[in-house]
């Protein structure tokens, strides 16, 4: 097992949801306000993300609903959620929760 598999195997049960006062698509872009008032712009898989995670979801779900999407090798896919997670919990975009699955 490869690192990210096993950093991925510690997260996949967590549940992920939004920490945003406001959203709003602007054509190709998703744009967030954070309750600090902080504002981001999301384009394109970022935004599509950002959008199965506004309602809160398990990362293993939103894993399985991204691979079933689209063309992507599973390693690197667990990899690019665990950092869009990452970037977005430090920019106090999403929190994370232990929760019963």
């Amino acid at each position: 097992m490869n690192n990210i598999c096993f950093i991925y195997d510690q997260y996949k049960d967590l549940f992920v949801k939004p920490c945003i006062s406001k959203y709003r698509i602007d054509g190709d872009f998703l744009i967030l306000m954070s309750y600090n008032l902080e504002i981001i712009y999301l384009s394109n898989i970022s935004k599509n993300i950002y959008m199965l995670i506004k309602d809160g979801i398990y990362i293993k779900d939103l894993f399985q609903k991204i691979f079933d999407e689209y063309d992507v090798k599973e390693n690197v896919l667990k990899s690019d959620i665990l950092d869009f997670i990452r970037d977005m919990q430090s920019k106090d975009f999403v929190t994370l929760e232990v929760r019963n699955s």
